[in-house]
């Protein structure tokens, strides 16, 4: 999640129309809160699920899930939240309940009253809050390396505020941008996952990339400080929740090294009362990029139930 980090709402435009590379096809964008929010929707007739990206990423990180979803006959909906991707970045206060929020308000744009959610990494905390804040909304969750389980202490939130800081993202190495990256997989394969950083080199052109780094910088402060874990007995929504047995980056290996991604799952089975907790083989924290196949079976299965 935060190697990533350094690493790396009707329609008007952002603030930047710079194209970036391996988008899904269509994007339009929807006004939610005075902010132009990109979006894929795949439309159609079929039980909408809403895809919510992680820490650093955006909506086409979603690139393996779309395509299933579509061909099981789901409405696919991915958006940039605040502050990612092609959504408008500016004042991003990156807190938990405003990324719920416009979640939220994104699905009042497209004229949904409920769906079922998957969120990655911060964006599996950011749909237990939203499961929290607005359960009526939430018809069923998958949580995909969700951050928000791992606890951390105050003092170190406040540790891992100052070292993840929007200069720090801003200013990143190539060389360490490309490290970065790769702890994010089991096996890091150029050819698969080398768009990722062609990615990155396009947002840094972007004339908004100052505004990204800092939307990254609020956003880690905001899952420090938006904590959900002891809140996760209320909610009643059938959950899945995937970790990728080879996850390097939950847990926080350099605060709880002796913790294991095996113990957080652990966690996240005693904690919600209405779960399937499972481990992918082979996976590091981007499961649904690096066991594709296997993500996308499981998801299937469980939205189907």
């Amino acid at each position: 999640m935060l190697s990533f980090c350094l690493a790396a709402l009707m329609a008007t435009a952002p603030a930047d129309t710079t194209e970036l590379p391996f988008y899904p096809a269509p994007i339009s964008h929807v006004e939610v809160g005075g902010r132009a929010l990109a979006v894929h929707d795949s439309g159609g007739g079929g039980e909408p699920v809403v895809l919510i990206h992680g820490l650093g990423t955006n909506l086409a990180f979603w690139r393996e899930t779309i395509p299933a979803l579509e061909a099981a006959g789901h409405r696919a909906i991915a958006l940039d939240l605040p502050g990612y991707g092609l959504s408008d970045k500016d004042a991003v206060s990156g807190t938990m309940a405003d990324f719920a929020s416009a979640v939220a308000g994104t699905m009042d744009a497209l004229g949904l009253r409920q769906s079922d959610v998957v969120g990655l990494s911060m964006g599996g905390q950011i749909a237990l809050t939203l499961a929290l804040e607005h359960p009526d909304r939430v018809r069923k969750l998958a949580l995909l390396s969700p951050a928000g389980i791992e606890t951390f202490t105050d003092a170190e939130a406040a540790a891992l505020k100052g070292l993840v800081t929007a200069q720090a993202v801003q200013n990143t190495p190539p060389a360490q941008a490309a490290l970065n990256t790769a702890a994010n997989f089991h096996a890091y394969d150029e050819a698969r996952d080398g768009w990722i950083l062609t990615q990155r080199e396009a947002l840094a052109e972007r004339d908004d990339f100052p505004e990204y780094a800092a939307a990254n910088a609020a956003s880690v402060a905001g899952m420090l400080d938006g904590r959900v874990f002891d809140r996760l007995g209320e909610i009643t929504a059938p959950t899945l929740v995937l970790y990728g047995a080879g996850d390097a980056l939950i847990p926080n290996r350099y605060l709880h090294p002796a913790l294991t991604t095996e113990a957080v799952a652990d966690a996240a089975r005693e904690a919600l009362p209405n779960a399937t907790v499972e481990m992918i083989p082979e996976a590091g924290h981007l499961i649904m990029l690096e066991q594709p196949e296997a993500v996308n079976a499981r998801l299937a299965a469980f939205l189907s139930e």
